[in-house]
């Protein structure tokens, strides 16, 4: 082409109408006849069912709901960049990026929010809901599902100040680094400082999400922040479960204790364990469980390990491992690697951003967590297939303490003390109790921050029989606290009994776990999750999925016959 041939379009270029004219010109006609011939031409509602297109897009007889479905698609890809960058923040963000971040995250929070919790969303909700009624045909189990999810999010949100919204999520990564500079500085001082304004803070929010008939009720505030974790959770039910199963415990420890007395100490680690060399174990082990890396990774921080990221973008943070004991970081990973899978099994080519293609909530992602680290993880057969491996790994052939028998008796030597992290399988329980009972005090105003230390110390030794050393070892330990996590713990709990419940079924289904684990053959494991828990996403609520799965109620009966099983009648 020379350069005449521009001539026409550079004309048309200096008009000041310009634009109307590229479109009407000849020019234009000549190398891109396209645009005339093939006008934009929009599907009718059959050609997009014909098309087997994602549930989110189906066309669906009520307008009221499709818009819904677009807010809602429109919110959950927000709330996918506010994870990335969140992960960022944790992984790779370079320190002078630290207060953009911080207004980044926290602009968006809000404007998710504000999406959210707004009269033209309250209004599509309670026409969907009419015509549910009125035309129930066009409603399968999903979209019923999904309408229900939106109100619970609306409800959720709708009560709550923006302000309050966007300073929570700002002080919550804040909270992360701060946590870190006190705990390592043993300083009570300045995590006083903090603290208080997050209580405050939390205090606001669970007012604000209180309803108005349960104003009245003890601790219903807690409540209100529990909710967030355990959606629908009654506190009464929480502490009936909470009730029964200490009272099990406490008659199976001593027990247990005593047994342990009676058999030698495991041998010690002899390291050291290249951290390098850790990484890759831990991401080779996540590989066997079936997390898939091209829809995720597994990364390093100072920080506190953190899961979470989408069912596309699943990022697994843990803690920069020690080199002295390899069990630390592995632990930390399987655990990570439990909820990483749980996120990926989620029904994401269907329901992506739909509150029906979420997880069910921290109580039940916290049972996909343990039921990996905790239950599948320490069982021997599972430390059958390590050993040999970590022995040609860390170039340790022989070594007597990377034996399948002392990696087991490593992690099922139960102890007691000030540590949760350190705390094993059957002593979990009383850092968790302990904790809840500390939160509900604060955010109920019978407990200051000012007094908090001594109601730790008073706490753990009455819960673990000894106080801790120092604040970093005692009401600094944790970070839930620092991210504003107040609610959190509880889901521990109710996690152990749901994976220990879910573990009977799956052995009724699956016949051969003991020698899948030891060959690392993980697949029809994850296979099982992904079909009866995973894929299902918010269909049912928590318990209704426990009940259909299990065939019966949550209770704490099958983690109690779990522990007399591993830790007394075992040979």
């Amino acid at each position: 082409m020379n350069s005449d041939s521009f001539k026409p379009l550079l004309k048309i270029f200096n008009a000041k109408n310009w634009f109307s004219q590229v479109l009407q010109s000849k020019w234009l006609s000549k190398f891109v006849p396209q645009i005339k011939k093939a006008p934009l031409k929009l599907p009718a509602p059959t050609d997009i069912q014909d098309q087997k297109v994602p549930k989110q897009y189906q066309n669906h007889p009520c307008p009221s709901y499709m818009a819904l479905k677009m807010r809602f698609r429109d919110i959950g890809r927000m709330n996918g960049i506010v994870e990335a960058l969140g992960r960022d923040f944790l992984t790779a963000m370079p320190e002078g990026a630290y207060v953009s971040r911080l207004g980044q995250i926290a602009f968006l929070s809000r404007r998710m929010h504000e999406d959210l919790a707004n009269k033209d969303v309250a209004e599509h909700i309670e026409k969907a809901h009419a015509h549910q009624r009125k035309n129930k045909k066009d409603w399968d189990e999903w979209d019923s599902s999904n309408l229900y999810e939106m109100e619970i999010m609306y409800r959720h949100h709708c009560r709550i100040d923006p302000d309050l919204v966007e300073k929570s999520a700002k002080l919550s990564y804040e909270g992360r680094r701060h946590h870190r500079e006190v705990l390592k500085n043993n300083d009570w001082k300045s995590a006083k400082v903090f603290l208080q304004e997050m209580v405050d803070l939390k205090r606001q929010i669970a007012k604000s999400k209180c309803l108005k008939d349960n104003a009245h009720k003890t601790d219903s505030t807690y409540q209100a922040l529990m909710r967030e974790y355990i959606p629908g959770a009654r506190l009464e039910d929480i502490d009936q479960l909470f009730d029964d199963y200490k009272e099990g415990l406490d008659a199976l420890l001593p027990k247990i204790l005593k047994k342990q007395k009676e058999t030698e100490s495991a041998e010690v680690l002899k390291g050291p364990f290249l951290s390098d060399l850790q990484l890759w174990l831990n991401k080779s082990l996540l590989k066997v469980l079936g997390f898939d890396f091209e829809r995720g990774g597994l990364y390093e921080t100072g920080h506190n390990p953190v899961e979470g990221g989408t069912p596309d973008d699943t990022r697994l943070v843990i803690k920069t491992s020690a080199e002295n004991d390899f069990l630390e970081s592995m632990k930390s990973a399987l655990h990570e690697g439990g909820h990483g899978i749980y996120i990926q099994g989620l029904p994401r080519q269907e329901w992506r951003y739909q509150p029906v293609g979420q997880d069910l909530g921290a109580a039940v992602q916290e049972s996909q967590a343990l039921l990996v680290e905790m239950i599948l993880g320490r069982e021997k057969e599972f430390f059958e297939y390590l050993s040999p491996r970590v022995e040609g790994l860390f170039q340790k052939f022989g070594d007597s303490s990377l034996s399948a028998e002392n990696l087991h008796a490593l992690k099922t030597r139960v102890t007691v003390g000030p540590d949760r992290k350190s705390s094993h399988e059957v002593s979990y329980f009383y850092h968790i109790h302990m904790r809840m009972e500390l939160e509900r005090d604060l955010i109920a105003g019978r407990l200051s921050v000012d007094d908090l230390p001594k109601a730790w110390n008073e706490k753990t030794k009455e819960f673990c029989g000894e106080e801790p050393i120092d604040y970093a070892h005692g009401c600094l330990q944790d970070v839930h606290w620092f991210v504003g996590k107040f609610g959190y713990y509880p889901s521990y709990v109710i996690g152990h009994m749901m994976a220990a419940q879910l573990y009977e079924a799956m052995k009724r289904d699956i016949q051969n776990i003991p020698e899948l684990l030891r060959a690392g053959q993980f697949t029809p494991i994850k296979d099982w999750l992904n079909d009866n828990i995973h894929a299902k996403g918010r269909l049912l609520r928590s318990d209704k999925l426990i009940e259909e799965v299990t065939g019966k109620p949550l209770s704490c009966k099958p983690l109690l016959n779990h522990l007399e099983d591993r830790y007394l009648n075992a040979a």
